[in-house]
């Protein structure tokens, strides 16, 4: 909207800033870009009528900031703006055809208007006084800022800058999110006092980049851009930036004397002395006073401008029109003049908000209560002098009740005041079915700066910082201090003496891995399936005692764990009829074979046997465990017989006395004459 490429030109010169920095400031703001803004969501289902919507929270937040609107509606739009009322037409308000496909319906503003006298009819329900302008909303926004009436204007549309406009906030924006989420939102600062310092870009060669490139008003000049229109303003002053425009058509000599110079080939191109370019750089230039080359510092930049101007005239005079007189009359001449601005604030209209918004915006009563609530009593805040005065004149006036608690929204100090409507203005204005699990104070709740409270209901914070202040408490009964000799005695008396008694360290038992058995578990088992076999061996020797059968105590005294031969007792008899057995023939004729007679073999037997005993009373071989013991804990021969003890030689008496039936182990007759050291003791030695 507005001027092509101008918003592009003047943003080395924008600022964006938080919207809290327009407080205390009056501005004007142009509805229409607002409602345009509204118009093109194309989800209607979401929320219809969303420009009512858009303007309402953004009219509040301004208000609640302490920013005083003026908002200005369109007026007539001129002719120049005709096509492009009937484009903008076809898009914001698509779906919907006009009753009369006249020439008239698709240029005017029937339909923009009907919005705008919604709006209107909002703003005046919250108090607020609109101005309608004979023209364009921009126009008239600029004028009252170039009038200082206003700060500012608020707009989307740069031909607020053509229009005389200083300064223009444009991307307003109420949004939580982004950047500036912590401030409550933020507007771009456009200040045109900083192109013209900058650029020497004012007023006039912004309707003269209006006429070139295009605006609302014109389509502009085919085949001039940017760049080239921004070289054509470096060498023309603001103020004559209109005439030379005009002069395009009038002074023709002067630019067919720059078409000459640029088509003379018999002049240097780089320095514009008579003479060729690459004369010049051989033998240089006289006029230059060079003997080589030539200055090209002065004209080259010269002739690249007046070709540039040449080429734009050339397309410029090409269209009648130009230049637009009409064009350049709308931004110049005034069409009105506003001495003066009524920004009195009037009584918001709650019951009148409720029912336009329930019929327009489908808002439910308690929902349009609820936010209309803080405009209400922030206007009773500023106004509490007109209400003391003429309070029986006003209709609608709420009562604080009480002052909650103190709030810090964003780091202002306020107090949250809890409101009543003492004479009924709002009795059943929601229904009963919405006050169902509502809670009425959070209802009647608003958020308010100390700083107005504090002049307008100065009891009432009187009254919340007194209830503030606990009373204090009664003083305890001190205790009456003792004598220093009574003292003295008590400490002796509590005193004692003797040596106090030493705690006892209990050892903590190591916890057991769970679901893993340990190796003393495992010996555990084997002592006592050992000493279970002990008892029935020691009944069984009674019995043979009283058989007249010699034993032998320690025959059967297995101190060794039990690693499942306990039942070799059972296969003795078993053994023993093996080992009587005569050998087979073939073993018998073998034996004669190689030289052994029976009788020597016999002899032989009865020696081994006779000193054959379990355990082994010299120890010239280690046996096969033994040896894999030695192995596996990697000790000698030497190193066993150092481990091992002495065995001392016991006489063992065997006591055959029918008449007496009790045995003395100590002196019983044994097939061994030496003590047996337990494989677990020998085992664990070597671990």
């Amino acid at each position: 909207m507005g001027i092509k490429h101008l918003w592009t030109i003047l943003a080395p010169f924008c600022e964006r800033k938080p919207l809290y920095e327009l407080e205390g400031k009056t501005v004007a703001i142009d509805l229409s870009c607002w409602i345009c803004e509204a118009q093109n969501i194309t989800d209607y289902y979401v929320q219809p009528k969303m420009y009512l919507r858009n303007l309402y929270f953004r009219t509040c937040y301004l208000l609640l900031m302490k920013v005083n609107p003026v908002f200005v509606l369109e007026g007539k739009a001129p002719e120049l703006k005709y096509d492009t009322i009937a484009a903008r037409n076809e898009i914001q308000f698509k779906g919907a055809k006009p009753k009369k496909d006249t020439i008239r319906t698709g240029k005017d503003r029937s339909r923009f208007n009907f919005v705008l006298q919604r709006c209107e009819e909002m703003l005046s329900i919250m108090g607020l006084a609109c101005i309608t302008g004979k023209g364009e909303a921009e126009a008239l926004c600029a004028y009252l800022n170039e009038d200082k009436l206003v700060d500012g204007c608020i707009s989307q549309d740069s031909d607020c800058f053509a229009y005389g406009a200083r300064l223009v906030y444009r991307n307003f924006s109420i949004s939580q999110q982004g950047v500036h989420a912590s401030s409550g939102g933020a507007v771009d600062v456009y200040d045109i006092q900083k192109a013209i310092e900058s650029l020497n870009f004012g007023r006039n060669k912004i309707i003269a980049l209006a006429i070139l490139c295009g605006s609302d008003y014109s389509d502009g000049v085919f085949g001039i851009g940017k760049e080239a229109a921004m070289k054509f303003f470096e060498n023309v002053s603001d103020e004559d930036a209109l005439d030379r425009l005009r002069s395009w058509k009038t002074d023709n000599k002067l630019y067919d004397d720059f078409y000459k110079q640029l088509n003379n080939k018999n002049l240097c191109t780089a320095c514009g002395h008579p003479g060729k370019i690459h004369t010049h750089t051989k033998s240089g230039c006289k006029d230059c006073k060079l003997t080589k080359g030539c200055d090209s510092s002065k004209f080259k930049d010269k002739r690249l401008q007046i070709k540039n101007e040449v080429n734009m005239r050339s397309k410029a005079i090409a269209d009648s029109h130009f230049p637009n007189e009409e064009l350049i009359r709308e931004f110049l001449i005034r069409k009105e003049n506003v001495s003066k601005l009524d920004l009195k604030w009037k009584l918001p209209d709650m019951i009148n908000f409720i029912k336009f918004t329930t019929k327009h915006l489908q808002w439910e009563p308690i929902y349009a209560f609820e936010k209309f609530l803080p405009i209400l009593t922030r206007w009773q805040l500023i106004n509490f002098e007109l209400i003391k005065s003429s309070h029986h004149k006003l209709k609608g006036i709420l009562s604080p009740e009480r002052i909650k608690k103190i709030r810090n929204p964003k780091g202002v100090q306020s107090y949250e005041i809890i409101w009543c409507d003492k004479e009924g203005h709002y009795n059943n204005i929601i229904p009963t079915s919405q006050l169902t699990d509502v809670n009425l104070e959070k209802l009647w709740s608003t958020i308010e700066p100390q700083e107005m409270v504090c002049k307008a209901y100065p009891d009432l914070v009187e009254a919340f910082e007194k209830s503030k202040i606990k009373p204090k408490k009664p003083p305890k009964r001190k205790k009456k201090p003792k004598e220093p000799l009574e003292d003295i005695e008590n400490m002796l008396a509590n005193t004692s003496i003797s040596e106090p008694k030493s705690k006892k360290k209990k050892n903590k038992k190591p916890q057991a891995m769970a679901n893993c058995k340990t190796i003393d578990t495992f010996f555990k088992k084997a002592i006592l399936n050992n000493a279970e076999t002990k008892r029935v061996l020691d009944e069984d020797q009674l019995n043979n005692v009283e058989n007249k059968i010699v034993l032998n105590e320690n025959s059967f005294n297995l101190d060794a764990s039990n690693f499942g031969d306990e039942d070799d007792i059972d296969l003795s008899n078993i053994v023993e009829d093996i080992v009587n057995r005569s050998p087979p023939k073939y073993i018998q004729e073998n034996l004669d074979k190689l030289g052994y007679n029976q009788a020597v073999i016999d002899d032989k037997i009865q020696v081994d046997m006779s000193e054959s005993t379990f355990f082994i009373s010299r120890a010239v071989e280690n046996d096969l465990f033994e040896k894999s013991m030695h192995y596996i804990s990697g000790s000698s021969d030497e190193e066993l017989e150092v481990l091992e003890d002495p065995l001392e030689t016991k006489e063992n008496v065997i006591i055959n006395d029918t008449e007496n039936t009790n045995i003395k182990s100590k002196n019983a007759d044994d097939s061994y004459s030496e003590e047996y050291i337990p494989l677990l003791t020998r085992i664990k030695l070597k671990m």
